[in-house]
């Protein structure tokens, strides 16, 4: 049985191109992804690849339950009391730091333990805006989300957020089926009315790609805020090490291969960079309870942005 609900309007955009391609690796994938139906839906979020000389964006998306982690937790605790005990957050910047390099292979060991899926989403920097018009044209479409004096960039940014966002709870969340959003504290969500204004935005972008006439609730707060259990810091980290990587492996994985289903032999060294190196290994060769996928847009040699879907077959060492 499939656990994506694909988005069924071309109109869409980027957002069904996406999805359409985790639809046809799902298709062809037995067992791909996790289902996370019983619960409340429990997703974090992190992205990388804002930086001046990225060739990519990447967002990262772990999504699971309550109940998956109630079950979990007591593993991160042991984690947590053997290798971090002084509360060291993981985080893929830090990781040069040698208490939490040390600690990385048992961090994600533990990981692998949580059901769930991990989905990320790696958009080329040629890949132009996700509203036609732009910024502007954003403003103008919703204007109970944005100040019209609002920062272009931040805009964009938060239009790319709210729309992955909404991406991942169309495919994995029911209607009836509340959800909380854990995303680490940035630009975009750094006071109360961005986070106000970006709720509202996901939102209008989740009921036009699902028409759910009664949805349950959905939840929006960062590690920052002072509610959020001490815990959500190092479920967010997840994410977190994965955006980090995939940016560093962008040259390194294939973007489309012009055929519908293809699998490809992709070494395991030369990444140039022993943190991505590390979390690569560690994608590749999990067969724990977390699934994991990557989904990229790219312009092709005519400029058209096409979609893929991706996933790492441990037992034949390819992709």
């Amino acid at each position: 049985m499939s656990i994506w609900q694909p988005i069924a309007d071309p109109s869409a955009g980027f957002i069904f191109r996406l999805s359409d391609s985790l639809r046809i690796l799902e298709n062809n994938n037995t067992g791909l992804l996790a289902s996370v139906a019983n619960g409340s839906l429990f997703v974090a979020s992190d992205y990388s690849g804002q930086h001046k000389g990225a060739t990519h964006e990447s967002y990262s998306f772990l999504i699971t339950t309550d109940q998956a982690l109630g079950g979990w937790l007591p593993s991160l605790r042991d984690f947590r009391q053997r290798w971090l005990p002084d509360d060291r957050r993981i985080s893929f910047k830090k990781l040069n730091e040698p208490v939490r390099w040390r600690a990385l292979p048992a961090f994600l060991e533990t990981v692998s333990e949580l059901s769930g899926n991990l989905v990320t989403i790696m958009i080329d920097r040629n890949v132009g805006s996700f509203m036609h018009g732009g910024p502007d044209a954003t403003i103008a479409a919703f204007p109970d989300c944005f100040p019209l004096q609002a920062n272009r960039g931040t805009v964009e940014k938060m239009l790319r957020l709210a729309s992955l966002l909404a991406l991942i709870l169309s495919g994995f969340r029911n209607e009836d089926q509340d959800s909380i959003l854990i995303s680490d504290h940035d630009e975009a969500l750094d006071s109360h009315d961005k986070r106000e204004c970006f709720a509202r935005l996901a939102t209008y972008i989740t009921y036009g790609l699902t028409r759910w006439q009664k949805p349950a609730g959905h939840y929006f707060s960062t590690t920052e805020l002072p509610f959020v259990p001490a815990w959500s810091e190092d479920v967010a980290a997840v994410p977190d090490l994965v955006a980090g990587a995939y940016c560093h492996m962008s040259g390194h994985l294939p973007a489309f291969l012009g055929r519908e289903v293809w699998q490809l032999k992709v070494a395991s060294r030369g990444y140039g960079n022993k943190r991505a190196h590390a979390i690569c290994e560690w994608l590749a060769s999990s067969r724990g309870a977390l699934r994991h996928v990557l989904l990229r847009l790219e312009q092709d040699a005519m400029g058209e942005v096409r979609a893929s879907a991706q996933a790492f077959r441990p037992r034949q060492n390819s992709l």
